[in-house]
């Protein structure tokens, strides 16, 4: 199989549905990619419609050393594009980041200080950050059965 220059994959946290053919949970999802990155080149898997506050974690092996980065799709666009995330890894790396603003992003794998073709696979996990509550108003009944109430301090007596 062929590898195309930019590899895409979509995930779709709103939807929570892993566009790559398997189903998602409804929070969030999980892809695999397997890629062959020539020496001299870059690849990159391309994240789809991720909303602001998901927490994607990664996690890349690979048979050698490789530069990774991720990074969103507007920062990519800019003359000095800033990166989310950028590290080195020798066989493996880890990392887990929260994302700033919606919209696509994109991990990329570079290769190009290599000397020789790099196979790596990469794990990307996205879900949506929980959202807290929203706090109970004075008297409303909160879940459990319990009441929200405030209570004036007893009167001192003179």
């Amino acid at each position: 199989m062929a590898l195309a220059p930019r590899l895409h994959l979509a995930v779709a946290l709103g939807a929570g549905l892993l566009f790559a053919g398997a189903e998602a949970p409804a929070a969030g999802g999980t892809a695999q990619v397997s890629v062959e990155i020539p020496d001299g080149k870059t690849r990159t898997v391309r994240l789809r419609n991720l909303p602001r506050g998901a927490v994607v974690a990664v996690r890349v092996q690979a048979e050698g050393a490789l530069q990774i980065a991720l990074i969103s799709a507007t920062q990519l666009k800019s003359k000095k594009p800033e990166a989310l995330f950028r590290g080195a890894l020798d066989r493996s790396i880890t990392f887990q980041v929260v994302l700033p603003e919606p919209g696509d992003y994109y991990l990329v794998l570079d290769n190009r200080r290599g000397s020789e073709p790099i196979k790596a696979r990469a794990t990307i996990r996205a879900e949506k950050k929980p959202t807290a509550p929203a706090p109970a108003e004075p008297g409303e009944k909160k879940p459990g059965g319990k009441f929200d109430q405030t209570r004036a301090a007893p009167a001192r007596r003179a």
